[in-house]
């Protein structure tokens, strides 16, 4: 069975931190993928938000990583910020089933994120 990973990017504008996120019919999830063979991780979630997706992941940085637990399975969860975002990129993320949402509006993705010490995404969708 291949490893799974979760990625977002935190994007913030006048109307609070917006979170990259899928939506399902379960509500929203962060964005998963399978771990490519001979990647890391990390290497391989920035290889498919180039690869995949299309965007310039050169201007991404790295703001948080944790291991979490989503749908029973233990994932790294990669969060970036410092994209620069507009309808262009947008676009790219839609193509894909992704969008930015207001955390306000995520706290249910929020507090089903189980990590083994602490919640860090908690306090975020308040």
């Amino acid at each position: 069975m291949q490893k799974k990973v979760a990625g977002t990017i935190i994007y913030n504008d006048q109307q609070g931190s917006h979170f990259l996120v899928k939506h399902s019919t379960n509500g929203y999830n962060f964005y998963q993928l399978l771990v490519r063979a001979g990647h890391s991780p990390l290497a391989s979630v920035l290889w498919d938000l180039r690869y995949t997706i299309g965007i310039d992941v050169d201007q991404l940085r790295l703001y948080d990583s944790i291991m979490a637990e989503l749908d029973d399975e233990k994932v790294a969860v990669f969060v970036f910020d410092h994209l620069a975002v507009d309808g262009q990129v947008r676009a790219k993320f839609d193509r894909q089933g992704l969008e930015f949402v207001l955390a306000s509006e995520l706290h249910e993705l929020f507090t089903s994120v189980r990590v083994s010490e602490t919640m860090p995404f908690t306090n975020l969708s308040k």
